[in-house]
């Protein structure tokens, strides 16, 4: 049984908006006091007026050239309209609320700050900041996040964190943004295989969903100290999986996650809580995130392995083989489309059988050998899994493809082409 973690407690946590506005902060504050009451209820309507009233909401005037410049790559990932964008960084003033609240649930400071920075907003027909981001919103995306009265409002994290991926050189590195609102480290996992990103982007969610629900626990239950005490292991089903999202529970199974601490040497902001392989799991870390995909979502689709022999194929073959050292070369230079992941598709087999998996590669420094994670199981190997690490002989080769996740192969793969009845 893994031991528990040992987290450091923050002893107020804050919440920022800002507001493009040219407004006094008393002045936005008196707005807010009378515009709050008929125009917005339940909890978070309640939590702003609570807190303004006790002055745990602060507002203030700040010129935009004392705000850090928005990072125009992160607005246009999130697919915030360029108009909005101009609005805020054409403002030559913004009001700033911060919101300040003890850790636990819920959490207010972050219901009072965007409530009031939302409200604020939709009466001046602006768009508001989420500094913690940082991120545009619109004044109706904004109040949408907020809980109201009645089930059909209930709390989804997926408007209060995000998950981002980069590329690494044994797979993807995904971390959160938006645990720290509630006084979490960041989760981070490593070297997921490429084809499980999407996946891992909604596996990363829940996992982070029930580890506020342990550490809402673990606040209610703690003596006055500067520490909390949670389980290192977490079981993520479809009970976790709906709520960060929003919807019903599906029909999936529970996979169980082993959490590390790796705190910063530098500060807290730069811990993250890792996300590892139960002490007693038997296989790879790349075959236990795949396993933890299929628990909760179902398994992948596999592709297409049974080549049928012909001319065409054959064609498609040697054409694959001559054109492979260039495929390399690009792959070392980093000459792919954005987000493209090179594959490879090799050849192994049995007596009156053969079979051709895809690899992922991950590195490719020596020409003879390619090493990757596998695209799926295969038949023929029983060593050969999906997400496990595996080493290519170049030889072997038969085809190769550039991948995007959410879109499939972009380029090269005619091997498949041709056994889905397509033309090269």
């Amino acid at each position: 049984m893994a031991e528990d973690l040992i987290l450091p407690v923050p002893d107020r946590l804050s919440a920022a908006y800002l507001v493009p506005l040219a407004l006094p902060g008393p002045a936005a504050l008196q707005r807010l006091r009378s515009l709050l009451p008929g125009r917005l209820a339940g909890p978070a309507g309640a939590a702003a007026r609570m807190m303004l009233d006790a002055g745990a909401v602060a507002a203030e005037t700040v010129p935009s050239s004392a705000m850090p410049p928005l990072p125009a790559w992160l607005q246009k990932h999130l697919g915030v309209a360029p108009d909005l964008i101009r609005v805020v960084e054409d403002a030559a003033e913004l009001v700033l609320f911060q919101a300040a609240a003890e850790p636990g649930w819920p959490p207010l400071h972050e219901w009072a700050g965007r409530a009031c920075a939302a409200v604020l907003a939709e009466q001046a027909g602006v768009p508001l900041v989420d500094a913690y981001t940082p991120r545009v919103m619109t004044a109706d995306d904004a109040l949408r996040t907020l809980p109201g009265d009645g089930e059909a409002a209930r709390f989804r994290l997926a408007d209060w964190m995000g998950v981002f991926s980069s590329p690494a050189s044994a797979g993807l590195w995904m971390t959160t943004s938006g645990l720290g609102r509630f006084g979490l480290p960041e989760l981070q996992v490593r070297n997921v295989p490429p084809q499980l990103g999407k996946t891992w982007t909604h596996a990363l969610t829940a996992v982070a969903s029930c580890l506020i629900g342990a550490w809402q626990r673990a606040l209610s239950n703690r003596a006055e100290t500067a520490f909390a005490q949670l389980p290192a292991e977490l079981e993520v089903g479809p009970t976790g999986v709906a709520p960060s999202h929003g919807g019903a529970p599906g029909p999936g199974r529970a996979a169980v996650v082993r959490l590390g601490y790796d705190p910063s040497p530098q500060d807290e902001a730069g811990s993250f809580l890792s996300v590892r392989p139960p002490d007693d799991y038997p296989a790879s870390a790349g075959e236990f995130l795949s396993q933890v995909c299929a628990a909760l979502f179902g398994p992948a689709e596999q592709e297409v392995r049974y080549l049928a022999p012909s001319r065409e194929m054959e064609r498609a073959m040697r054409a694959a083989r001559e054109t492979l050292p260039v495929a390399r070369t690009r792959f070392l230079a980093g000459d792919l489309p954005p987000h493209g992941q090179l594959m490879v598709k090799h050849q192994i087999s049995a007596p009156g059988r053969v079979e051709y998996p895809w690899v992922y590669v991950t590195s490719w420094t020596d020409p003879d050998k390619v090493l990757g994670n596998s695209a799926g199981d295969a038949t023929l190997d029983p060593a050969i899994r999906a997400g496990r690490p595996i080493v290519v002989q170049a030889s072997s080769i038969i085809d190769w493809a550039i991948w995007i996740d959410g879109r499939g192969i972009v380029e090269g793969g005619q091997t498949n082409v041709l056994a889905q009845g397509g033309q090269p």
